[in-house]
């Protein structure tokens, strides 16, 4: 079925089609204890480390799966060779690890490399996966970053490395959450990168965030937690293990319907229960990556000020937009009908705005309870989302490749 937003282009909508509930267990071979490339060689995949450096000195390591696990062990050149490359970018608080959490059959990563594509998993800057060339992380200065910095630098950085190994012109770029804002702040000060991007993913595109302008000015405005964490030492969104070790034993995700910690984790992403697997969210607790509060505040300025806005002058300060006619690419926005951060509407508003410059195709699950989380965690995830966007890339790709 397809719509038209005003008198923009016509832009695709339609139902990521949805089996039900069926009570499927998870992989649950995930030890937090092991760094994402070990964990994707203990599941029999060809995995690669690479590093690459970007123009203000930080140091990123990008983790690759460059082909299916039943490939027969040739070199990395030969396992990945024709085969098309993509980019996924994780979410606030997360990581690589994002993308293969849910173990071999069902999580994105993993997917995609047995249908036959390269994969690379980027990480941004300020999770355990990064680095400064001069800067240690118990610095403050390292932490002077927002997704502003993911998208000018840390997004070129990583799109270039995985041009320059696979010799490929052009890539596919997934983003879930802070990702797509990665992306967006990326294209808008990068347009010149269109010709290096297939297309464009976005799972709970995080742009425009009205609907939590009401969270934003309790948490920044008149807490101001922010600085009062950053008064008594705390550089960083960084959450210590005795802290999440507290966290397990507080919270009882085995009964979300009386759990404090579920019930709040609810209220921001969005109620389903039915496609949460408790130990699953014990370990998302467990292996929380660090951030910058600039991050949080830079989110908020977003939603206090109703505009997808750059850091310019800080939290209070002058609001400028960025500049999203300058993404000219080809762009997917998948959205969650239950999720309660990057919500419908705001998606919307998003999908008219960047129609009048490109191609948009808006899909959503018609799972209606389907959150903020479930991109990446729902319990059949792999039919819920990715089988179905394994198809669609396939189209992309066949579409847009050598446009």
């Amino acid at each position: 079925m397809a719509i038209s937003i005003r008198h923009y282009f016509i832009t695709s909508y339609s139902s990521i089609e949805c089996v039900p509930y069926d009570n499927l267990k998870p992989n649950s071979n995930y030890n937090n204890s092991f760094p994402q490339p070990k964990l994707i060689a203990s599941n029999d995949y060809p995995v690669e480390r690479h590093q690459v450096t970007t123009r203000d000195d930080y140091i990123l390591q990008m983790h690759r799966i460059p082909a299916g696990r039943r490939s027969p062990r040739k070199t990395a050149d030969q396992q990945s060779k024709g085969k098309n490359a993509l980019l996924l970018i994780h979410g606030l608080f997360g990581s690589s690890g994002d993308f293969i959490t849910m173990g071999r059959k069902k999580s994105l990563g993993y997917m995609l490399a047995d249908a036959g594509f390269d994969v690379w998993l980027g990480n941004l800057r300020g999770n355990y996966y990064t680095g400064h060339t001069t800067l240690n992380r118990s610095d403050p200065r390292f932490w002077e970053f927002s997704f502003e910095e993911h998208g000018k630098y840390d997004a070129p950085a990583m799109i270039d490395k995985v041009l320059n190994v696979t010799g490929h012109q052009k890539i596919i770029y997934i983003g879930y959450s802070m990702g797509t804002t990665t992306f967006f702040t990326f294209m808008s000060s990068h347009p010149e990168y269109k010709s290096k991007i297939v297309s464009f993913i976005a799972l709970a595109p995080a742009v425009y965030l009205d609907n939590v302008k009401p969270l934003a000015t309790m948490f920044l405005k008149n807490m101001n937690i922010p600085d009062i964490m950053r008064s008594r030492g705390f550089i960083s969104a960084t959450f210590e293990p005795e802290f999440k070790k507290f966290l397990g034993t507080l919270c009882n995700f085995r009964n979300p319907k009386t759990d404090v910690c579920s019930s709040l984790i609810n209220l921001v992403v969005g109620e389903d229960n039915e496609q949460t697997d408790p130990d699953v969210r014990y370990m998302l607790v467990a292996r929380m990556e660090p951030a910058s509060w600039r991050q949080i505040e830079h989110y908020g300025k977003i939603a206090l000020t109703g505009e997808f806005t750059s850091w310019e002058d800080g939290l209070w300060g002058a609001v400028k937009p960025y500049n999203l006619s300058n993404v000219q690419v080809p762009v997917t926005l998948i959205l969650g009908e239950n999720d309660q951060l990057t919500e419908r509407a705001q998606i919307m508003r998003l999908a008219e705005k960047l129609n009048r410059t490109t191609s948009v195709h808006l899909k959503s699950c018609i799972w209606p309870k389907f959150n903020h989380l479930d991109f990446n965690f729902a319990i059949d995830v792999d039919k819920l989302v990715n089988k179905p966007l394994i198809k669609h890339i396939n189209i992309l790709f066949n579409k847009y490749a050598y446009n």
